[in-house]
């Protein structure tokens, strides 16, 4: 079974545009999946929105709480498939808000399948990857990130392969590793409240040998498509990344 877990604060025009193509590239490779949702926080109709596509996939949406972060979205998604979900479930989690193109997703798990990953990314930075409308400063300040962490914390394959994007939420999970990343740090597995979690993560199970085979794939990032503008802190995450790399390299 493959989970897809999108976690959104008030995006029902974006999910209105989401879920049909979801539904879309799944029909076209005839698996099984199933679509999670946290919500927390939200106060428009996403609830309804989602509602109304029930009747064509397996939907859940988790229990509503006023608690706003990505990382402590996230946090509450993966340990409802960690309890929830079959050891050799696919978790598949990316942006609610259009950015990350579902049509990718079958090559992705094909590649994924066949050679046997732990973990993937989608990334940003590497050969064949393309950006569009993505403001410039934005792109910079990314780039400049995934430096910094490959200096402090780089993670290598079994094919001697580096990861270049840190900071991409574009990724597949086996959810064994979700598991036994869980039974190592209890609820500290994550402990970001924010979009720094994608970092902490990730680091995480490399610390913890968790993810030897891993790969990246060239994504297609259309930030063009988002309705609505970003919800991100910028001087915040900054902030929270410092300090998230001085706990980690203790």
């Amino acid at each position: 079974m493959i989970r897809i877990v999108l976690c959104a604060f008030n995006e029902a025009k974006n999910i209105e545009k989401l879920i049909p193509s979801i539904i879309h590239e799944f029909e076209l490779m005839q698996r099984e999946f199933e679509i999670i949702f946290c919500l927390d926080c939200s106060t428009d109709d996403s609830v309804e929105v989602i509602e109304k596509y029930k009747k064509q996939c397996s939907i859940i949406i988790l229990p509503i709480e006023n608690q706003r972060g990505l990382g402590l979205a996230f946090k509450k998604a993966f340990l409802h498939t960690i309890f929830n979900c079959n050891y050799n479930d696919l978790i598949i989690s990316f942006d609610a808000d259009c950015t990350h193109n579902p049509s990718q997703l079958p090559e992705m798990i094909k590649i994924f399948d066949n050679e046997n990953l732990d973990f993937m990314v989608a990334s940003r930075f590497i050969n064949s990857s393309s950006i569009s409308h993505f403001p410039f400063y934005r792109i910079i300040i990314s780039k400049s990130i995934s430096l910094f962490l490959q200096t402090l914390f780089p993670l290598k394959n079994s094919k001697n392969n580096k990861i270049k994007d840190y900071t991409s939420g574009y990724r597949i999970y086996k959810n064994s590793i979700l598991k036994k990343l869980y039974k190592k740090l209890g609820t500290k597995f994550i402990t970001e409240k924010d979009f720094t979690y994608v970092i902490e993560i990730l680091i995480k199970l490399n610390q913890h040998k968790l993810i030897n085979n891993f790969a990246e794939y060239p994504i297609k990032y259309e930030y063009g498509e988002k309705i609505g503008a970003s919800k991100m802190r910028l001087s915040r995450n900054f902030y929270r990344l410092i300090l998230l790399c001085f706990k980690l390299l203790k």
